[in-house]
């Protein structure tokens, strides 16, 4: 797309000439490149194109290299982009302006940190900022390099400086009691991971750092006590770090002592999601998690919390983009506590591509080399969800079998899944025990009971019951559109069109995507006589990817109206 012509006319129309035009031309027509540079450049940041929004700001800041506004964002966008050698040259040209530049700054010291050049990380790092963001990361690098110097009390009180919020006063808690751990100060450094933990806001580094503190200082009994109710409450810590260590633990084997890069890294990493996302600054955790990776490029949880951030902030993923996803996840070599993770990230995005064969050979591989309930259980979702249904059986009975009783109650969604497999091959009776199974052991199931109702109500059986069900699923999750859209479709089933409207209408603004809830609408409407909206609503469902039996009903329903084609 040609962002720049594209807006170079809307970058005239803006610019301000002066009376004597022809002594100002060369002045304006730079000056119309700039701003149709910037104008692109912000176009490409809204389309999400990371590399054309580095080149736009990089040239508008070429133009206008006295703008410290547009060279951040140019350095921005390099960060973004990936870019490392371009935004370091980026940065060193704001520096030269400017010496207190905070995001230029930190650019520099987290390029000097990870080639452990100590004294240009303190030119860097020394001087305080009123940026909030960059001067966190400052503190820590300046903080981790310290420690390398061996000065140990000048970097407590850079990593005590941090607590500017709760969240980063706790973070610098745990780097203060990895550092007494480090020097061998067993006593101090458990009190200060007992204060961390006292907070209430521990985060998976700080379980990980005090197990390796434990195994480290002869408690390996604590170590893998703490890993195991971390699986307990967290059965998918099982296939990361926490799973990993304690196979190590009970080998009788060693936990890897950690650099000063390593745990500086690790600090960056923890507040993308724990502090950044949760207050909903996307950018911030971007910047903290390639900062992270720029530090430590072997730390493998940045690369698969960095994946997922762009998952999350992408859901129409550009070809950029999803190969930078793809490459962070195939960057994670097998060994690494982060591999199982990875490579199911990587199967999902190339099932995302269609390469369906290829995703399947990759989580074959995995439950071959990495038994567990994860990587078989994704054997079968991948089935699950290509709706290979005779295919996707076998692997949840194996899995339910496999499960006991206490962990079906904790987990009863491989029952609920294997239900709908049995309801998709037309096994009722099988289908109907195992949703009711469900229900026994997790009675508030939105989703099964928003299934098994909505099923009772379509086949005409157990009506007061199937409707019970799915208003206590309404009633549990209201925003859910697809749980209202089949309290609405339910009613339509049975004739009560005015009342199906009404929820079908709340389902709509719930879900304004999807071609399952806007077909319903408009078949709403036509039974109430609407019949102009009804068509308006089916026409605008063909716009949001519906499923081809989907369209080839909603094309005759155009033709002829709903009772061309059966109700379902």
């Amino acid at each position: 797309m040609n962002f720049r012509a594209l807006f170079l006319t809307a970058a005239l129309l803006i610019v301000p000439f002066g009376q004597s035009m022809a002594a100002d031309t060369a002045v304006d027509d730079q000056r119309a490149r700039m701003l149709g540079d910037y104008l692109s450049g912000s176009y490409a940041r809204y389309l999400g194109d990371p590399r054309a929004q580095s080149k736009f700001f990089q040239d508008a800041f070429t133009l206008a290299p006295e703008d410290k506004r547009l060279g951040r964002l140019a350095l921005y966008s390099a960060l973004f982009s990936d870019d490392r050698k371009l935004a370091k040259d980026t940065a060193e040209r704001l520096y030269d302006q400017d010496k207190t530049e905070s995001m230029a700054r930190a650019v520099l010291a987290v390029d000097a940190f990870s080639k452990g050049r100590t004294a240009r990380v303190r030119k860097y790092a020394t001087d305080p900022t009123a940026d909030f963001t960059m001067g966190l990361v400052l503190k820590i690098l300046l903080g981790w390099t310290r420690v390398d110097e061996g000065k140990y009390e000048a970097a407590r009180k850079t990593f005590v400086s941090m607590g500017e919020s709760e969240y980063f006063k706790v973070l610098g808690e745990l780097q203060i009691a990895k550092l007494e751990g480090r020097r061998g100060n067993v006593e101090a450094a458990n009190a200060m991971f007992d204060r961390v933990e006292a907070s209430g806001i521990p985060a998976l580094e700080y379980n990980l750092a005090r197990v390796r503190f434990e195994a480290s200082n002869k408690m390996t009994d604590a170590a893998i006590a703490r890993l195991e109710a971390m699986i307990e409450e967290n059965a998918a810590a099982e296939i990361g770090p926490a799973g990993a260590y304690l196979d190590r633990l009970k080998a009788g084997k060693r936990l890897p002592k950690l650099s000063e890069r390593a745990e500086a890294a690790r600090a960056l990493t923890d507040p993308s999601f724990a502090f950044f996302v949760r207050n909903q600054s996307v950018d911030g955790a971007e910047t903290f998690l390639r900062f992270a990776r720029w530090v430590e490029p072997d730390f493998d949880r940045a690369a698969i919390w960095l994946s997922g951030l762009l998952e999350e902030t992408h859901p129409e993923m550009d070809p950029v983009t999803r190969s930078e996803i793809i490459a962070l996840y195939d960057s994670v070599n097998d060994g690494s506590p982060y591999y199982v993770n990875a490579r199911m990230g990587l199967a999902n995005q190339l099932f995302d591509e269609e390469q369906d064969d290829t995703a399947i050979a990759i989580l074959e591989g995995l439950s071959d080399t990495h038994p567990s309930y994860f990587t078989r259980e994704a054997l079968g979702r991948a089935r699950f969800f290509r709706e290979n249904w005779d295919e996707a059986l076998p692997f949840y009975t194996e899995l339910v079998e496999s499960l006991s009783e206490a962990e079906l109650t904790a987990n009863p969604e491989p029952l609920r899944l294997r239900g709908i497999i049995y309801e998709r091959l037309e096994r009722w009776d099988e289908a109907e025990a195992d949703f009711l199974r469900v229900l026994d052991y997790k009675p508030d199931d939105t989703d099964t009971l928003n299934y098994l109702g909505y099923t009772w109500v379509d086949r005409g059986e157990n009506l007061t019951r199937g409707f019970e069900m799915i208003e206590k699923a309404v009633a549990l999750e209201p925003n859910s559109g697809a749980i209202v859209d089949s309290l609405g479709w339910a009613h339509y089933k049975l004739g009560r069109y005015d009342e199906a409207k009404k929820h079908l209408e709340n389902a709509v603004v719930l879900t304004p995507y999807s071609a399952t809830i806007i077909d319903h609408l408009g078949d709403a409407y036509w039974r109430v006589g609407r019949k102009r909206e009804a068509t308006y609503q089916w026409k605008r469902a063909l716009e949001f990817d519906p499923t081809e039996d989907e369209i080839v009903a909603i094309q005759a329903k155009l033709e002829a109206g709903p009772d061309a084609v059966p109700a379902s």
